[in-house]
């Protein structure tokens, strides 16, 4: 994976979880839960050393991107951005360097990543959309 890649979705996450800290109403239902996450002041400051170790002009956009749309990194799954939910351009969604290169939606501007494709449970096979599994023919009219 990119290594630029990988610390944007680090800080997606961080940033994400300083949401959850900041929630005065969350934080009562973890707690009454019984799970306590008072540690909002060492979030922040693994927050600023990925800060530190991302481009500057990347960290720029980063920001940019989180306050137009909240989120500034999207997964692409079958093709599809999942922060738009546009599908991507063939040459884009069947790249062989995915995840090697930093790659970002035409239609919203997201950063992108791919997710693997999961296996099915109960059958073995990849999910992939309906309409892209071919019908048999009988021979029946």
């Amino acid at each position: 994976m990119h290594p630029q890649l990988e610390l944007l979705i680090m800080l997606h996450d961080v940033d994400l979880l300083l949401k959850e800290l900041e929630n005065a109403n969350r934080a009562r239902q973890e707690s009454d839960f019984g799970f306590v996450i008072s540690r909002h002041e060492e979030v922040a400051a693994a927050k600023g050393q990925i800060e530190q170790q991302l481009d500057s002009d990347l960290l720029q956009e980063y920001r940019r991107l989180e306050t137009r749309y909240g989120r500034a990194v999207a997964p692409v799954v079958g093709g599809v951005c999942y922060g738009c939910f546009m599908r991507l351009p063939t040459d884009i969604s069947v790249s062989k360097q995915r995840n090697e290169e930093l790659f970002r939606c035409i239609n919203c501007g997201r950063y992108l990543y791919w997710v693997a494709k999961q296996p099915n449970s109960a059958t073995g096979d990849s999910q992939e959309a309906p309409s892209s599994r071919k019908r048999r023919r009988t021979g029946r009219s």
